[in-house]
Parts: C-alpha cells; structure tokens; sequence
C-alpha cells in the first residue's frame, strides 16, 4: 500500500470520527463552530479536488469489504437447524414418479448394434477365367 494512500485512510479515518466528537462535546464558542466549519470546508475541498473527481475511499472500509470471510461456522449452524423429514407417503410418490420417467427418453436407451456378418473373401472369378485372361491378353 502507497503512503498517499495510507495517509488519506488516515485522513477520512480522522474525518469520520471528527463529528461523532464534536456532538459529544457542546461547543458554546462561536470560534470554535467557525473552525468546525473551515475544517469541514476544507475536507470537502480535498474530496473535491481528488483524481478525476472519485471520491476516495476509506483504506479501512476497501480492507474490510476485501477480506476472506469464513462462512463454515454460520453455514453448519443453519444445516443443522433446518432438519426436516419427508413424509413416507410423498417419499413414495416421488420414486413412483421417477420410475415412471426412467428409461423413456431416448438417451436412457442403450442402443441396440447389430452385428454384421462378414462373408468369406472370395473372388467372382474362377481359376479357369485368369487363365482364359492370361491366354487373351499376353498371347501365351
């Protein structure tokens, strides 16, 4: 974390907690409520004059909005509250209705693969046509 940043976590830090102790503390000065007022003056104008007009956020608030949180206590709590039993009439009814679905829809069904049969190689032609060929076309 930059030291510019720090310092102005540190200022919007200071900034939040200045209020809550001036309305704790009455001032019946006149001079002090005008150094409430510059003060606040002065902090707006900081705000107002921060990179292209964000305002900047508490160090603080960004650190805290950041951190990992364990749920595991909270979500083993309500887990364990919430134990509800099904009646055994609906229980029935919800395996009548998914034996009802199972295997009707085209995926459940194994695809039935027929085999095929292979025939002996073979050839058409005979013994007697190579040779008749060999005589026609060799001359022999």
């Amino acid at each position: 974390m930059s030291a510019a940043l720090l310092r102005r976590g540190l200022e919007l830090l200071a900034a939040s907690e200045a209020p809550q102790a001036a309305q704790s503390q009455a001032q019946p000065s006149g001079a002090s409520v005008k150094r409430a007022r510059r003060a606040k003056a002065a902090q707006a104008q900081k705000l107002r004059n921060s990179a292209k007009g964000k305002v900047p956020k508490s160090a603080l608030a960004e650190y805290q909005k950041r951190e990992c949180r364990d749920h595991l206590r909270a979500n083993l709590k309500f887990m364990t509250a919430t134990k509800s039993t099904l009646a055994e009439s609906v229980s029935k009814q919800v395996c009548r209705i998914l034996q009802q679905n199972r295997g009707r829809k085209a995926c459940d069904r194994p695809v039935a693969k027929t085999k095929k049969k292979k025939k002996a190689e073979g050839t058409v032609f005979t013994e007697e046509d190579f040779q008749k060929f060999q005589q026609e076309y060799f001359g022999s």
